[in-house]
């Protein structure tokens, strides 16, 4: 060890702590009512993430042109249509309340967060609203991004309501 302030692994330093985060996330954490699910899985099967973006008549690629720049590119669903489902899924009342984030519970299929996931970029599972669940926006990252957490968040995929699918 070398002089200086030594400061532990973070996974370690939260280790004892991921059983209270797991129960704040479950607590808070907004689900689609399976009823809904059964009637409509797939709320947008026309997009996935990162597909190319059009106007409604299906004829022109929507784009971006950078202010600072200039430069005009061409705009890629993001989670836009997945936000949009599991909203309406809900029946969120107008206007849609503030911080907070869907998330896809089957999101990422690689366990180092290196690569895009190929998971939300299918359009079987993009806006499926049994893979989506809305969550505090301070709490998005917390319920997969630590190894020792991931085990914890699998649980978290079907709440006690989605156990009679």
């Amino acid at each position: 060890m070398t002089d200086g302030f030594y400061i532990s692994d973070g996974n370690e330093v939260l280790r004892d702590d991921i059983p209270a985060v797991v129960e704040l996330i479950e607590r808070t954490a907004r689900w689609v009512n399976p009823e809904t699910f059964r009637r409509l899985p797939v709320w947008a099967p026309h997009t996935a993430r990162g597909q190319p973006l059009y106007d409604a008549g299906w004829t022109r690629r929507y784009t971006n042109t950078r202010k600072a720049t200039g430069v005009t590119a061409e705009k890629f669903e993001g989670n836009v249509a997945a936000l949009q489902a599991l909203v309406a899924a809900l029946d969120v009342a107008s206007p849609k309340p503030k911080n907070w984030t869907v998330c896809h519970i089957w999101g990422y299929d690689d366990p180092s967060f290196a690569q895009q996931s190929s998971v939300v970029q299918d359009p079987r599972y993009f806006s499926c609203v049994a893979n989506m669940v809305w969550l505090p926006t301070p709490l998005k990252r917390l319920h997969r991004h630590a190894p020792r957490n991931q085990g914890h968040a699998q649980g978290l995929r079907f709440p006690s309501l989605w156990m009679g699918l």
